[in-house]
């Protein structure tokens, strides 16, 4: 493994041996949390084969085979990215109607599925949409290509890279684009909790003027006519747009709209799964409110999740 983890990132081998599913891993993300480690990456992931992303490459050619590809590419996944999401995972999105008159956007989510690039795809439903992702997820040759097309954006160590990537990003937000980033940075699969949000995202938006939207996906129970999933199903709840305040400076900002999308963030995780707010914290496994807070919590909420 570690020759195919040729790579910066922090990781914990262990996890990535394991079961995502499993107890096990699951209790090293409780581990990594009480540490304070929420950037370590616990999930496998393959370095090989991927594309160097220097200052030549281009993240949104010009030509026409890219925007022929890139067409079709947008096509089949809105086709069948709602059959995915809606056979795997029951999907339901809440509070759409806070993206209605958005023009352009950097969109944030907690990152705790393989797919959930997917679900946030679907939430957003906007044809101008662009994902950033860590640099190995860009492959050489065709299928690197065509994840290229699907608006993979793909970050790079590289100054000139680094460079073009922000004129990209003006670039597509200029032209009524949507960009997604994680910015909890790392994979926990299935992680019940909310973990700190970096600033990069946040920085973006408050040089580019546009909103942060926070989007919290979250696992809800299965009802009793689920009885053929042995996993749970999926919410996706999309948050108010919280934009930047023009008297202040880039890196205040960027500091405001992180702030209170860790606020909304926190706050939405603990109203779902019934975690006591007065006791929660990042750091450690948080209390429920009652004994059947996780099954309460869902009831409580489910008129007025239905509502948004």
């Amino acid at each position: 493994m570690k020759k195919q983890l040729n790579t910066t990132y922090k990781y914990d081998e262990h996890a990535m041996e394991l079961n995502p599913n499993s107890d096990e891993y699951k209790q090293i993300l409780d581990e990594l949390a009480n540490e304070g480690k929420f950037d370590v990456h616990t999930t496998k992931f393959n370095t090989s084969n991927a594309k160097t992303i220097n200052g030549k490459y281009v993240y949104v050619p010009k030509n026409v085979i890219y925007k022929i590809t890139r067409a079709v590419c947008k096509t089949i996944l809105y086709v069948f990215r709602p059959l995915v999401n809606g056979l795997a995972f029951h999907l339901k999105i809440k509070g759409r109607k806070n993206l209605k008159g958005i023009k352009s956007a950097i969109t944030i989510s907690n990152h705790v599925h393989y797919l959930d690039i997917l679900m946030n795809m679907q939430a957003i439903n906007k044809k101008n949409f662009y994902v950033i992702a860590a640099n190995h997820n860009m492959k050489r040759g065709p299928i690197g290509y065509i994840f290229k097309a699907c608006g993979v954006l793909p970050l790079s160590t590289s100054v000139d890279a680094s460079i073009n990537l922000n004129k990209a990003i003006k670039k597509i937000l200029d032209n009524n684009g949507f960009i997604h980033m994680y910015a909890e940075s790392a994979l926990w699969f299935r992680y019940e909790r909310s973990r700190p949000l970096k600033i990069g995202a946040f920085k973006i938006a408050s040089e580019n003027n546009v909103p942060v939207i926070p989007i919290v996906i979250l696992f809800r129970e299965k009802s009793k006519f689920e009885f053929f999933r042995h996993k749970k199903t999926i919410t996706i709840q999309i948050g108010p747009a919280i934009y930047p305040n023009t008297t202040l400076s880039v890196r205040e900002n960027a500091e405001k709209m992180k702030n209170e999308c860790q606020n909304y963030y926190n706050d939405t995780v603990c109203d779902f799964y019934g975690y006591d707010k007065s006791t929660y914290s990042i750091y450690k496994s948080p209390q429920k409110s009652n004994k059947n807070s996780s099954i309460n919590a869902l009831q409580t909420n489910k008129k007025k999740n239905d509502k948004n």
